[in-house]
Order: structure tokens, then sequence, then C-alpha cells
């Protein structure tokens, strides 16, 4: 088995084009992209001081803008106030022409009421008089005077007509035709002048405000369009200054991708892209010193590779001839394992009947295969209850529980285990009942106590195993034990749970090799349906 550690290759062109394109900053930004990239500050204080040089231009254009609109306002009010200066001219124009005409029809019809309008008609024209010369525009002071002067001497003119035509209407008229209506003259002639000065003031209002306003448009145009190019500007800046490094940033981890560990880049930003390529380099520098010592480690990785599947190879093949808690314990190097000591265990004898029979009746491979299956089944059995097969003494089997793995039910788990086997046999008997299989019984013996257990043997051979008097014990009632019979010793019944089975006694029986009468029980069948299950009484 060889492993190789070989990275992508990585695309030359694609990055000479990536780099190319992380550096297409525009010419006449450059500098100031630069110049902005190297201030010290974080990215978010530049983005913010962008945006609000961004707001400062837009503010200044709404300020320029709302200076023109203003400066028309204004000179639209103007306008609006000459025109209305021009009206009330009109009005006091009218007013004269009025009272002239007023006095003829009084001096006609000699009806008071034309007088009263007269009356009205001088009133109306003080009123115009005082609200034209408060709002006036421009420099009006001598008209207005002129025209005060001129009105006391046209009231003065109506007085002397008013009082000749009490005693003379002919001599009246004469009078108002050589003073009064004359002096109408004179005021008409100061509001007409005053009428033109007004309407002059008007056309030059009018053309300044076409002046300013082309002026207006061309300046907030400009200055728009200024606004709008500083505002492209700040912006393009603030984005290069984090899409150069992006891209730089970008292109060095593609790199990096691709298993080119030498890649390395510079950004000058000042501010966390710059901490971030930083922390690129190292991480290409450290990517690269670890790719080194992959390297050397892929030289080591065949031997180890080799040394762990000989050690699975080693522990399939224990597991062939070892119970699993022997096996993993050897495997893992346990502390003990191999170490003899006392401990206190539950033996387990299960010696099968029949098989001498069934050996010369059957043909070797056919008594062979028959063992085999039973063999398979009641090792199941064992494994079930996590016993520690201890070895096959031709068709018998000898097990113990509480070692190497401790188990506080170990009594429990011998005599549930042996109340299984005995189930186990009974269904392989109905399964071959047609084979000489059907006639195989179990007799099983059971005992609890200390005994030696660890390694035995020879430094060429070596079993683990037990030694004791509870082996020997455990051995001598099974043999004693009757076909699909249990018999435990005392010990081991002190130990299982109440209720767990039923036994009854077998009186005190002398075993062979035993030197006093040992006394026993016969378990019937289990009245609990529990089992255990897991190690250390889980």
């Amino acid at each position: 088995m060889t492993a190789t550690v070989t990275p992508p290759k990585p695309d030359g062109s694609s990055r000479r084009k990536g780099h190319k394109r992380g550096d297409t900053v525009p010419v006449l930004l450059r500098p100031f992209v630069h110049f902005v990239a190297k201030i010290q500050a974080r990215l978010e204080t530049k983005l913010l001081a962008g945006f609000l040089g961004i707001s400062v231009l837009m503010l200044a254009l709404g300020v320029v803008g709302l200076l023109a609109v203003n400066r028309m306002h204004d000179q639209v009010q103007e306008v609006a106030a000459l025109h209305e200066q021009s009206n009330n001219a009109n009005k006091m124009l009218y007013s004269i022409t009025s009272q002239s005409h007023f006095r003829t029809m009084a001096l006609l019809t000699g009806d008071p009421v034309w007088t009263e309008k007269i009356v009205t008609a001088k009133t109306n024209f003080l009123i115009l008089l005082d609200e034209t010369e408060s709002n006036a525009i421009g420099d009006h002071q001598a008209l207005f005077d002129n025209l005060r002067s001129i009105n006391v001497r046209y009231k003065a003119a109506g007085d002397r007509v008013e009082a000749i035509q009490a005693q003379d209407p002919e001599q009246a008229t004469l009078a108002h035709i050589q003073s009064e209506h004359e002096i109408s003259h004179e005021l008409e002639d100061q509001l007409n002048a005053f009428i033109r000065d007004t309407d002059k003031l008007v056309d030059g209002v009018l053309f300044d405000f076409s002046g300013d306003t082309r002026f207006l448009t061309v300046a907030l145009g400009a200055f728009s369009a200024m606004s709008l190019l500083g505002a492209l500007a700040v912006g393009a800046i603030i984005s290069w200054t984090v899409i150069g490094p992006v891209r730089k940033i970008d292109e060095a981890l593609d790199t990096l991708a691709n298993g080119d560990f030498t890649a390395r880049i510079d950004v000058p930003n000042r501010d966390e892209f710059g901490k971030l390529s930083e922390n690129v380099n190292r991480a290409s520098e450290q990517l690269e010193t670890l790719y080194g010592r992959l390297e050397t480690v892929n030289r080591d990785l065949q031997t180890t590779v080799d040394e762990q599947v000989a050690l699975l190879e080693h522990t399939s093949l224990l597991r062939r001839y070892l119970s699993p808690q022997v096996a993993e314990a050897i495997v893992a190097g346990r502390s003990g394992i191999g170490e003899s000591r006392r401990q206190e265990l539950t033996i387990v004898f299960a010696d099968v009947r029949g098989f001498t029979a069934l050996s010369e009746q059957s043909e070797p491979e056919e008594m062979i295969g028959s063992l085999n299956r039973f063999l398979t089944a009641m090792t199941d059995v064992v494994f079930r209850y996590e016993g520690t097969l201890d070895k096959y003494i031709g068709d018998a089997l000898m097990i113990f529980f509480n070692d190497p793995l401790p188990q506080e039910d170990h009594a429990e788990r011998a005599v549930r285990m042996a109340l299984d086997m005995q189930q186990e046999l009974a269904e392989l008997r109905e399964e071959m009942a047609d084979a000489a299989l059907m006639k195989i019984s179990a007799g099983i013996g059971i005992s609890t106590g200390f005994v030696t257990v660890g390694n035995i043997g020879s430094p060429s051979r070596m079993d683990y195993t037990v030694m004791g008097n509870h082996v020997n014990l455990a051995s001598r009632l099974a043999d004693d034990a009757g076909p699909g019979e249990i018999l435990i010793s005392e010990r081991t019944l002190a130990l299982l749970p109440p209720g767990l089975v039923t036994a009854e006694s077998a009186g005190e029986r002398n075993l062979k090799g035993v030197q006093r009468p040992i006394a026993l029980y016969r378990i019937g069948e289990a009245t609990d349906d529990r089992e255990p299950l897991g190690t250390n009484g889980s």
C-alpha cells in the first residue's frame, strides 16, 4: 500500500490574468487610491469619511440650487412690485382724469352728486399716492414731493371753482379751464413720467432676470457636474481601496486552493485588509511548511499502515482462538491480562453426550460438521453473555466469568447462559430431526469461588486459563449432571438474585476428586425475563 500526497497544479495563465486584474486601478485615481489605502484608520472610518464627503458635495449642490431659486424669487418679486407700482400710477392718472370729468359735469348740471364724486376721487388719489410712495422702487422722492405740491395747488384751484360756481357758473367754468384743468395736466405729466420710469425699471429687471437665469443655469449645471464627478471620484477611490485588496486576496486564496503554497500578496492598506493580507501570507507560509512536513510524514505512512494492518490481522486471528474480551485485552495491552492472580470467578463446564455414538455412525466429515454446528451455537451463547471461553475439551466447553473484565453479576450470567445453551440445543435437535444430532444432550455444571487465573504453560506455549478446586468442582458437576440438567454449587445459588430461577436441592453428593460431600442444586427454569447485557453487570 502506497500513499502519495500530490497537490493539484496551479493554472499559471489564470494566475497571471488574476494578478493583472488586481492592478486595474484607473491611472488618474491611482495616487489617491494609494493615499487613502495608506491612511491608518479602520475600514468603516474610511467608508464613513467617503460617504460624508459625498454628502457634503450633495449638500453644497443643494445650497447652490437654493441660492439660485432665492435669487430668481427676489427678481420675480421685484417685477411684481414694479407692476404694482405702475398699476397704482395708472390708477392715480385715472383719478386725475376722472376729477376733470366730474368737475365738468358739476358745472354743467349743478348737481351736488358730482361734487361728492370729486371729493371721493381726490381722497383715492391721496391714498394711492401714500401707498405708492411707501412701496416705491427706485429714487422717486423728488417726483412724489412735486406731485404733492401740485396736488395742493390742484385742490386750491378746485376750491376756488366751487366758490365761484355758487355765484356765477359761467365764471366758474372759465376759472376751471384756466387754472384747475391746466394744473391737472401737470399732475398727468408727472404721473406719465413716473409710469415711463417704472416701465424702464421693469425692463431692466427682466433683462437682468434673463441674464441671471442663463448664468445660474450654467453655474448650477457646472456645479452639479462637478459635484457628481466629485462624488463619483470619492466613491471610486473608496471602492478601489476595497476592491483592489479583495481581488488580490481572492487570487492568493485561489492559488492556495490550487496547491501553490508559495503565493504571497502585497497590499498597501493600513486597515482590516492590510491585516487580512498579512494573515493570508502567514497562512501560505504555514501551509508551505505543513506541506513539507506532510511529505515527510507520508514517507513513513506506509510503514504505519502496514503495522496497523498486521495488528488487525493479528486481532482477527486472536478472535478465532480466544474470547472477544481476552483478544481485545491482549491487543489493547491492558495491564494485568497475563499476570497470575487469585480471583472469585464462576466456572461453567458444558459436557455434551452422544458425540461418541455419532462418531461411530457417521462419516468423519458429517461428524465434524455436526460438532462444529453445535459448538458454533454454544459459542454464540457464551459470547452473548460475555463469558470467557477458556477452551474446547473434545466435545465439552469450559467457560468462566468475571475475568478479564469484572462482572458483578457473573453468577447470574453463568446460570442464564446455561439455560440458553439447553434451549439452543433443543432447537438444534428439532431443526436436525433426521440427523444423528437429535440424540445429542448436555449436562452443565456451575461452581463459584476463588481460583487462580492467568497465563499458564511454557515460554513456547501459553494458555490463558484458570486452575483451582472450583474448576474441578464445576467439571465434576457437569459429569454428574444428567441429560439436559444444570447443577450448581451452593455458593453460586447464594449469588443469584432472588426469584431469578427455580432451584431444588439435588442433595449432597460425593464427587470424584472432592474429599467431602457437596450440597448441589438443580436449576429448573428462569422465572425472571431479565437478560444481563454489556460489561460490568450493566
